[in-house]
């Protein structure tokens, strides 16, 4: 939830969720990898942790990632959503699953849609996803 006035210059966020997986990605050049074996473990926890109170997402330092930029046009979409689904069996048996446990999704061919675009290699990667990792 975002505050509907700003507090020293920001909209707020607060009683963030987050959900959490693990995958392997690739690091580039530029990034920066800072232990947490130091003297500023706290710091680093309350200002990396997007759940974090007063975390560096809740003061809206990481709002890009709420933007959406990249989309697609139903009608165009619609037979490369076909295509995906006849070359990827398990985003077909989510899908399946999916309209056979939620009646209103199972109404929803935008909602459909949504789905195979959101699970298809076309998705913004980068949409919701806060660039703060931890290596395991």
């Amino acid at each position: 939830m975002t505050r509907s006035a700003a507090y020293e210059g920001h909209y707020l966020h607060y009683n963030t969720t987050v959900s959490e997986s693990t995958k392997k990605i690739t690091f580039r050049t530029g990034d920066l990898y800072i232990p947490t074996n130091q003297n500023g473990v706290r710091y680093l926890l309350e200002t990396l942790e997007a759940s974090a109170t007063d975390s560096f997402f809740n003061w809206n330092f990481f709002d890009t990632i709420l933007q959406q930029k990249e989309g697609y046009s139903a009608y165009v979409f619609e037979d490369i959503a076909a295509d995906i689904l006849a070359k990827n069996p398990v985003i077909k048996k989510q899908l399946e699953d999916k309209l056979k446990n939620e009646e209103a999704f199972a109404k929803n061919p935008r909602a459909q849609l949504e789905f195979v675009y959101k699970n298809s290699l076309h998705y913004e990667k980068a949409h919701l996803r806060l660039p703060v990792f931890k290596i395991l």
